[in-house]
């Protein structure tokens, strides 16, 4: 399952975030790749910021990574969704309606969520005069995008728990796809973690597939 962690990443605290996400996950699910633009100093380190990068340039490569992304993990948090984390999204949401197979899961941590703060003392503060509304606003285009493509949640937990019921139908394609020779077998086997984590559901998943691997 390969993985791209998209949102804001200029400021102290999305660097924090992103890596504090990208532990959790590899925590996870050891060996996954997870690609996390932060990480990658080429472009996005002290110095790779000193390059010039035109904005085709930039586009084709973001285009050739979701294109190889099975789940985009987009953190939409911020009083406006980062413009770039909302284009990967509508690419992702128009590969999956053509058929592709892939999932965005999106985060939201704004703790003024209406679903999760909502009182009638509020919205009736909010509704007594001008600009006094409450909870927090993400563009609901982009939101449907997300929730047509996969699921919107509040936390990297809840992304993590999702991430685990998809995973088998990941395993699966890769089963599908690979030509099975005995080294490829015996790698297969050696390390199930490597491939799916520590779920049991998806172990048990993954024990199956290894037994349809041999006797095939």
């Amino acid at each position: 399952m390969k993985v791209y962690l998209a949102g804001s990443i200029f400021y102290y605290g999305d660097e924090l975030r992103n890596r504090e996400w990208a532990k959790k996950i590899r925590d996870q699910f050891p060996g996954i790749d997870l690609y996390s633009p932060i990480e990658n100093t080429d472009i996005n380190g002290t110095e790779g910021k000193k390059k010039f990068a035109g904005s085709k340039l930039i586009a084709n490569g973001d285009n050739q990574r979701l294109d190889n992304t099975d789940v985009l993990l987009a953190c939409i948090d911020g009083d406006v969704i980062p413009s770039g984390t909302s284009a990967e999204i509508g690419v992702m949401r128009e590969k999956i309606r053509r058929g592709d197979h892939k999932y965005v899961i999106g985060i939201c941590t704004d703790n003024r969520e209406c679903s999760r703060t909502h009182s009638l003392e509020k919205d009736q503060g909010a509704a007594a005069d001008i600009c006094e509304q409450q909870y927090c606003y993400q563009n609901l285009y982009t939101v449907g995008l997300i929730k047509e493509s996969g699921i919107l949640v509040n936390n990297i937990d809840d992304a993590i728990e999702f991430m685990k019921k998809i995973a088998p139908e990941f395993l699966q394609e890769f089963v599908d796809s690979e030509p099975w020779d005995n080294e490829k077998i015996f790698n297969f086997l050696k390390d199930d973690k490597s491939f799916w984590g520590e779920d049991e559901e998806v172990k048990q998943y993954s024990e199956g597939m290894r037994r349809e691997i041999l006797n095939g």
